[in-house]
C-alpha cells in the first residue's frame, strides 16, 4: 500500500500518473478527500497515524513547516520497515531520519509540470538505501516525468533549476507577451504566438541542444542576430546565473536540518 500523507495537487498527479488503487491518502479537508476518492477510487482518512500504520510506503506531500507536526503524530508507530519518501522542499534526509526514526528516507524533489505528467523529478537517499528501493522510488517517479539521482549536497542547485525553473521561464514569458503587446499586438494574439513558440521550442530541445536551436534560427545580419545582441550586450547569461544563485541561496537557508 502506497500511502499520502497530504492530497495536494503533487500528490494529486503521483495518483493520476501511477493509476493505482492500492493507494491510501490521508488528507484534512473533507471536500478534497470526497473529491480524490471519487476521481481516483482510492481509499482516504484524515487520520495519519492509520495511514502510516497501513502503508508499506509513506509519501510526505505536505509543506515543509508541518513535517515537525506529523513527524509527532507518527511518534508511536514503527517505521523502521517502511519506505519514506518526502517531498516537502528543503527538509535534510538527517532531519526526517531523526524525526521520523527511521534510515529509510529518500528525498524527493519534483517540479510542477509533474501536474501534466512532464515533471523533473530528482532523488536523493540516506546511506544504504538499497537498490531495490531506489528502483521502487524511481518507478514512482517516472510516472509524472523523467528521473535522476544526485547526491543531497546538490539539492540547493536542483531547487534553484528545476524546482523554481518553472517560475523563471513563465516570467520570460510573461515578458515576451508583453513586449508583443508593445509593438502592436493584441493581448490574445501575443499570448498565443509566444505560448506555442515556448511549447514547440521545448518539443525541439528533446532532439536538439538549445545551441543547436539558435543557430537554427539565426541567419548572419537577420532579426535574430539583432535581438541575441541586445541579449549578449546585457548578459542576460549572467542575469540568469545570477537569478539561479539567489534562488539555490535562499533554498539553503530555508533548509530543515537536525540541530547540532
Amino acid at each position: 500500500m502506497i500511502g499520502f500523507i497530504g492530497g495536494g495537487n503533487m500528490a494529486e498527479a503521483l495518483i493520476k500518473g501511477m493509476a493505482l488503487r492500492n493507494i491510501y491518502v490521508s488528507e484534512p479537508s473533507e471536500q478534497r478527500r470526497g473529491y480524490i476518492s471519487a476521481t481516483y477510487v482510492v481509499n482516504t482518512t484524515d487520520d495519519n497515524k492509520e495511514l502510516a500504520v497501513k502503508s508499506d510506503i509513506i509519501i510526505l506531500a505536505v509543506k515543509p513547516q508541518i513535517v515537525s507536526g506529523i513527524a509527532e503524530e507518527l511518534a508511536s508507530v514503527d517505521l523502521s520497515q517502511k519506505i519514506l519518501i518526502s517531498i516537502a522542499a528543503g527538509v535534510s534526509i538527517s532531519y526526517l531520519s531523526h524525526a521520523f526514526k527511521t534510515n529509510n528516507v529518500v528525498r524527493v524533489m519534483p517540479n510542477t509540470p509533474a501536474l501534466v505528467l512532464k515533471g523533473m523529478s530528482v532523488i536523493s537517499a540516506a546511506e544504504g538505501i538499497s537498490l531495490e528501493t531506489m528502483t521502487l522510488v524511481e518507478g514512482i517517479f517516472l510516472s509524472i516525468g523523467r528521473v535522476c539521482r544526485l547526491p543531497e549536497a546538490q539539492m540547493d542547485a536542483v531547487t534553484a533549476v528545476s524546482g523554481s525553473g518553472p517560475a523563471f521561464i513563465a516570467f520570460f514569458a510573461e515578458a515576451m507577451i508583453t513586449g508583443g503587446i508593445a509593438l502592436g499586438l493584441d493581448d490574445e494574439t501575443a499570448s498565443m504566438l509566444t505560448l506555442q513558440t515556448l511549447a514547440g521550442t521545448s518539443e525541439l530541445f528533446s532532439s536538439r541542444s538549445p545551441r543547436s536551436v539558435i543557430n537554427m534560427v539565426s541567419s548572419p545580419g537577420g532579426t535574430t542576430v539583432a535581438g541575441l545582441k541586445v541579449m549578449q550586450d546585457r548578459d542576460m547569461a549572467g542575469l540568469v546565473a545570477d537569478v539561479l544563485r539567489a534562488a539555490a541561496l535562499r533554498s539553503a537557508e530555508l533548509n530543515i536540518k537536525v540541530s547540532k
